[in-house]
């Protein structure tokens, strides 16, 4: 038999099919071409139609491919919203979580995301769906038709499943924010403090519930956030290993089964019971893409076109780590974005001498700066967290496929770096949640039992 997962990221969308007799696993990523033409430059929206398109084509191949497939695993990027009428058909773009509005200035020279933040009692920040939402408001942005938001997979999976009104489990409803981790609801007397009207929110479900079936035939399930189904498919042992995953953003993540308060990390509902204590950069692996696009249009400026006939990543994982003097290398902070606590902070480069300022010492630097951010959440992590956790797991392909960059992490954090031995971990984290949620195996714990790592990694 046969589970699928998909993962709809923010650039690709991912595919996973996995056989559950012999272990054998089959990937289809595309491209994420949704993006649409902003009228600011601190919109950040794609088009759901279009992704719910390539989300059907893949399923339709796994489907014409495969047989007996008992479950459809659904996550992806968490955060934003778009919005639905009563027929269930969108009526707004997706507002990704990179979306900047709720750091427009609002008023008494507060933030819309700072202003929320002080009126509720909850840290939210730019990106967060019901921070997207009040801005909507206030500026007379919310589509006439409008009955309910709903993040991007709650939108595929009710699509998917013949639906008509979104359902959301605990995972993505949090990440829209002004949500109880006591109850596991949304704080319905907070929203009234800022005049958000919950009839407008979707409808909560438990993790693991069925949503119905695609075509008809093959089980759907409500769909669960990447940060949880990255875990899910990557950590076999949840209670001593940390999770450092690096894609757009940069996250470290550790499972408790207790609630922790913290206003320096985010708490996340995790399925069948627990949460992650999250840390999350908003610029993590884009600052190497940032320092690619650089180079590019160095070398473009006084080689005019050369840039096509270099492979940066090539030249990037050709250089020799252990060769660096670490004592001055240039130090990079890469909060290009800002934080989720101060989005008006900027990247720093520093440290940098006669001695120092080399092409190899910068790239160096980039990564040093990701994998230092990384680590400034770890030493953060309460004690009784630390005192269990010897072992660190690494996803995404920025790790899986920069061997300098899964060096110098090794470096920071003096621990062997794990690898999953598949590829695309969130969609697979999808497959497992599927495989859990039709109670093939126990719980959610022991369907973690058939992740594997690469043996020489």
């Amino acid at each position: 038999m046969y589970f699928i997962g998909i993962d709809i990221g923010t650039s690709t969308i991912s595919g996973v099919v996995y056989n559950f007799a012999n272990k054998n696993i089959t990937t289809l990523l595309s491209e994420n071409d949704s993006a649409l033409n902003p009228n600011n430059d601190w919109e950040k929206i794609q088009n759901p139609h279009r992704i719910f398109l390539i989300v059907e084509e893949i399923l339709n191949e796994f489907c014409s491919k495969f047989d007996n497939i008992k479950g459809i695993g659904i996550t992806g990027q968490m955060h934003g919203i778009l919005y639905v009428d009563k027929q269930g058909n969108a009526v707004s773009p997706l507002y990704t979580w990179e979306d900047g509005r709720g750091n427009l200035n609002y008023k008494q020279d507060l933030s819309y995301a700072n202003f929320l933040s002080e009126a509720s009692g909850y840290v939210v920040s730019s990106g967060f769906g019901l921070v997207t939402h009040f801005y909507n408001l206030t500026n007379g942005l919310v589509p006439e038709t409008a009955h309910r938001i709903c993040t991007i997979m709650d939108y595929i999976v009710m699509k998917l499943s013949g639906r008509n009104i979104p359902l959301i489990d605990s995972t993505n409803a949090a990440s829209l924010g002004f949500f109880n981790l006591e109850n596991f609801d949304f704080d319905r007397e907070a929203l009234r403090k800022i005049n958000i009207s919950a009839t407008i929110l979707p409808e909560i479900k438990l993790s693991g519930s069925p949503a119905g079936l695609f075509k008809g035939i093959f089980p759907i399930y409500i769909a669960i956030g990447d940060n949880q189904a990255s875990f899910l498919g990557s950590v076999r042992e949840m209670e001593n290993t940390f999770l450092v995953n690096i894609g757009t953003g940069s996250q470290i993540s550790v499972y408790t089964d207790r609630l922790i308060k913290t206003e320096t990390f985010d708490i996340r509902p995790f399925p069948g019971g627990g949460y992650l204590l999250v840390g999350a950069a908003l610029f993590g692996g884009k600052s190497v893409l940032l320092l690619k696009t650089f180079i590019e249009q160095t070398l473009n400026l006084f080689l005019p076109g050369s840039a096509k006939e270099i492979d940066f990543y090539a030249v990037l994982n050709s250089l020799d780590y252990t060769a660096i003097n670490r004592q001055i290398t240039i130090h990079v902070d890469p909060i290009f974005a800002g934080t989720r606590t101060d989005s008006e902070k900027r990247g720093i480069i520093s440290h940098i001498s006669g001695e120092n300022f080399t092409p190899e010492n910068l790239i160096f630097g980039f990564l040093k700066g990701i994998s230092n951010e990384l680590m400034d959440f770890f030493r953060d992590f309460p004690d009784n967290i630390h005192q269990n956790m010897n072992n660190l797991v690494g996803s995404g392909n920025a790790i899986r496929l920069n061997p300098s960059l899964h060096n110098v992490i090794e470096e920071t954090f003096r621990m062997k770096l794990h690898i999953p031995s598949h590829q695309e971990e969130a969609a697979f984290g999808a497959c497992l949640y599927a495989i859990a949620s039709g109670h093939y195996v126990s719980d959610f714990r022991e369907v973690a039992k058939l992740i594997q790592y690469e043996i020489n990694n």
